[in-house]
């Protein structure tokens, strides 16, 4: 959920053709290649019209259950509740924030539909700079709207649209006020009972971690045990607990009218040109139309689509990968429909000539045009010729992306799909590193 340079593309996914009548071994073989490369861990539910057409359970880690933290795809479940209370006339769209929130600031321009579409403005709390040494911890709703309220407005309410989890979790808050129980009976009540899933619910301590899987940590050469964000942090933001069958069964049973009415549908559907709609993203594989969300938190990744015309969904649920699920869910449909798929390259480059990954460590400050600062990153060295890039901590822990080593002086970031080139200095020191990301370039400077 707290992101590292990070860019959500949809429109990658041209490969609506005949169906491939041998899918599920070649997607047998996707999955095992994921696998054996420490891409994926986790679960995969193709379902069409209901019913399942490809499974597979591939978690090699932890305890080998099929329910996991779904992350910012609590969102939908957030969603479909507000739309729900907006049915039943206790909010509108147009509700303010300042009717039950009025210390937040702006909450006198911004709307339930400005928290639902991200165009609040509102400061993205998990980018608070102890965000990851503190997120085990417990809190109580002032000290999270206290954290809420420390941070500066990224913009004007209806100026932009940009994701803050704080957006959702201030619907929440909502919710809890307008019905009187809190928001995890909200989901039992409103959808777990009402649509019959069987394996979902809200997070509300750490007793209810044993019941689902832990999150997992690659480093090179071996898995390590993520730290858990506690439920109270991240509450109607990203505390539901899942399974690709309920995740698929909760799309399909919205699509089908089951939980809001067809005009709140289509207000959830309503995207702008990022894509971003009131609890569902818009996205476009080739010709057709699909709605979902991507979700993540720890070392948890979700995501769900489901496309309305075909009655056609994917689900994926990972407790640890280095792989983008939109990219595992291009291969999977890719093979479903008999098109050609590049499997990624997951090979390390590794000479005798190649300088120790240490060489790269320390702290650098990136800067747009050399003049605009958009934060300061680590390199820290992992195992085996990679690395880990974090947002910089001040010295402290902080969430990492593994980096690749795909030449003497670079390394590739799959989960950001992102280059990372080193440049050294006369004396053979490195002095900067450019990040390139979908062919835009940051330049950051060396500066600890």
């Amino acid at each position: 959920m707290k992101k590292i340079f990070l860019t959500v593309v949809f429109n990658i996914f041209s490969l609506l053709s005949a169906q491939n009548p041998d899918y599920t071994r070649s997607m047998d073989s996707l999955m095992r290649d994921l696998e054996q490369h420490n891409a994926f861990s986790g679960s995969v539910l193709l379902q069409k019209e209901g019913k399942t057409i490809y499974t597979g359970e591939y978690n090699k880690l932890g305890n080998h259950s099929n329910q996991y933290k779904v992350g910012s795809l609590t969102a939908v479940f957030t969603a479909i509740i507000t739309f729900q209370l907006i049915e039943e006339g206790k909010l509108t769209l147009e509700t303010r924030l300042d009717q039950y929130y009025p210390t937040i600031k702006n909450a006198d321009k911004i709307t339930v539909a400005s928290l639902l579409g991200h165009s609040s403005g509102v400061y993205n709390y998990l980018e608070w700079n102890a965000y990851y040494t503190s997120k085990h911890k417990k809190f109580t709703k002032k000290e999270m709207l206290d954290l809420i309220l420390q941070g500066k407005p990224e913009f004007k309410p209806e100026q932009d649209r940009i994701y803050s989890n704080a957006n959702y979790l201030l619907l929440g808050y909502i919710i809890e006020d307008v019905t009187q129980k809190t928001y995890a009976e909200n989901v039992t009540i409103r959808i777990v009972n009402k649509i019959g899933l069987q394996n979902t619910y809200c997070e509300t301590s750490e007793k209810e971690y044993p019941q689902r899987n832990t999150s997992y940590l690659y480093n090179g050469a071996k898995w390590t045990t993520e730290i858990d964000t506690h439920p109270s942090f991240i509450s109607s933001a990203g505390a539901v607990v899942s399974t690709t069958a309920d995740i698929s069964k909760l799309m399909e049973e919205l699509f089908k009218g089951k939980l809001v009415s067809e005009k709140s549908l289509t207000q959830m559907k309503r995207t702008n040109q990022k894509g971003i709609g009131y609890g569902l993203y818009k996205m476009p594989f080739y010709d057709k139309i699909g709605y979902g969300y991507i979700g993540n938190i720890d070392e948890f990744y979700s995501f769900t689509i489901y496309f309305p015309t075909e009655g056609l969904s994917i689900s994926l649920l990972s407790n640890g990968g280095s792989i983008k699920l939109e990219e595992v869910a291009l291969g999977l449909f890719s093979k479903y429909r008999n098109k050609t798929y590049q499997l990624p390259d997951f090979t390390i480059y590794a000479s005798q000539t190649s300088p120790s990954t240490k060489m790269y460590t320390g702290v650098y400050k990136a800067t747009l045009i050399g003049l605009i600062t958009v934060g300061e990153f680590e390199i820290r060295e992992a195992a085996n010729n990679y690395l880990f890039l974090s947002i910089y901590a001040e010295g402290k822990e902080g969430q990492k992306i593994l980096l690749e080593r795909k030449g003497e002086h670079k390394f590739y970031g799959r989960k950001n799909n992102a280059d990372f080139d080193f440049t050294l200095n006369k004396k053979g020191e490195v002095s900067a590193m450019r990040i390139t990301q979908n062919k835009v370039s940051i330049s950051c400077k060396k500066i600890m």
